[in-house]
């Protein structure tokens, strides 16, 4: 070929374009994001608490969809082998677990009135939410996979809710849907808000994540749950830089700051029409105030947290304060064990070790909202949600003196708060098989 032709020839051939080659690079970068990410999910965990936002009534068996998740999930947390070692924590897990006992003694020897709630499928609950928190915190469920799965679930919930699919409940005009209740609706769009901003890898998903659930939050009209969610945000920025006079000291302004939000500013803005709803409360608190003051030492057994108005057309009422509620089933000593777990391992108030990087102590921000929203939310204190946040932060204290003392897992090895789920190069993917390091497990 002459020269002529060649030059002919290499003018015919279409340049590369620059700007389709970075797209492409883009979307060869988006998908192998994609691809890692979800490769750190585990199926089982993540469908099971996908389903958690389905509370129906399951006929035949008398409990709602959910709670017989929970029980599939906690069982299927015994089928697994831990990979944490919580033996620490003996002590604690053994006080739970007793403690389940004492309210079944409790209970049994309580005068049960006539409108309370079925005891046994309550005490059923609790050991659930029990076992609940100790195969979470020793590794035997892939937290990673709950917690993206049941805000997975609360988001779906919103979007069917905004486009009319989602059943719409007695409260017309806020987010509920599959959630049913709008206290609860407030609780987990709270909780489940902060604790995915452990899983956030740069600043642009944590603002990304902050806004949508303070959104959602919004739309629920719990003004109890914005004001919860604002505080544990504050903690998470502010509270791992803090020792430990400096940490009560935010918990005392924080606490002062909410109460002045709920008492001085509860009827500004579009929150001025809640005087008739907010006349009710005040009636279902005074009377849960007079339940409590007579209540023994011991509780009156669980199921008895509520209260009869006859002006109300003879209905009963739950407390709305989770505090209420503890002392009341369970008496004093079941009232300052939930509490002082909460505060002591959950918020983790007075200690200012800080050995892991600081998404690790998102679950202190939790902590935080759980005691705001116990106060005003109803049934918060050893729920379902309550016991994820506590199975995750006694994992937080377990890689935290693990790393401390350089034993066990290091910060390579574990995904957020669980271990590592090895990726395989496309190279090396011949088999369908990835497995976890060190060795564990296998999934195929």
């Amino acid at each position: 070929m002459s020269q002529t032709s060649q030059v002919s020839a290499h003018l015919k051939e279409p340049a590369e374009k620059p700007e389709v080659s970075r797209f492409s690079e883009t979307v060869s970068r988006g998908s192998e994001y994609v691809r890692r990410q979800s490769g750190q999910i585990r199926m089982p965990e993540f469908i099971m608490a996908f389903l958690l936002l389905f509370g129906d009534a399951v006929p035949g068996v008398g409990l709602p969809f959910n709670q017989i998740v929970i029980l599939v999930l906690a069982a299927y947390g015994l089928t697994r082998k831990p990979t944490f070692d919580v033996s620490r924590y003996a002590t604690l897990r053994t006080i739970m677990f007793i403690a389940m006992g004492y309210l079944a003694i409790v209970s049994l020897n309580g005068v049960h009135s006539e409108d309370a709630s079925d005891w046994t499928r309550r005490l059923l609950r609790l050991v659930a939410a029990t076992v609940l928190i100790w195969v979470i915190a020793d590794g035997r469920l892939h937290i990673r996979s709950i917690v993206l799965g049941y805000s997975t679930a609360i988001i779906f919930n919103a979007v069917a809710y905004f486009v009319g699919f989602a059943p719409v409940t007695g409260y017309y005009g806020y987010l509920t849907g599959w959630l049913g209740d709008k206290n609860f609706s407030g609780l987990v769009y709270c909780l489940f808000g902060l604790l995915i901003l452990s899983f956030a890898r740069n600043k642009i998903e944590v603002i990304l994540t902050v806004v949508v659930f303070f959104g959602l939050l919004w739309a629920t009209g719990s003004r109890t749950s914005i004001a919860a969610y604002v505080a544990g945000l504050i903690w998470i920025v502010i509270a791992n830089r803090l020792k430990t006079f400096g940490r009560i000291a935010l918990g005392v302004a924080l606490y002062w700051l909410i109460d002045i939000l709920t008492s001085d500013y509860s009827h500004s803005g579009v929150f001025a029409d809640r005087t008739g709803t907010d006349a009710l409360r005040s009636l279902i608190d005074q009377a849960a105030e007079v339940k409590v003051q007579n209540t023994g030492f011991f509780g009156q057994g669980l199921g008895e947290a509520y209260v009869y108005l006859t002006h109300t057309g003879s209905k009963t009422w739950f407390f709305h304060n989770s505090y209420w509620s503890a002392l009341v089933e369970g008496g004093w000593l079941w009232m300052i064990l939930v509490v002082a777990i909460t505060v002591l391992y959950i918020a983790n108030v007075f200690s200012g070790k800080k050995t892991l990087p600081a998404k690790f102590y998102v679950v202190q921000g939790a902590g935080v909202a759980i005691m705001i929203c116990a106060s005003r939310l109803g049934e918060v204190f050893y729920t379902w949600p309550w016991a994820v946040a506590c199975g995750l932060a006694i994992r937080v204290l377990v890689l935290e003196r693990e790393q401390s003392l350089g034993t066990g897992h290091d910060e390579a090895s574990i995904e957020g708060f669980d271990e590592r789920i090895e990726i395989r190069d496309a190279e090396e993917q011949k088999t369908p098989s990835y497995a976890l390091t060190q060795g564990k497990d296998t999934y195929v």
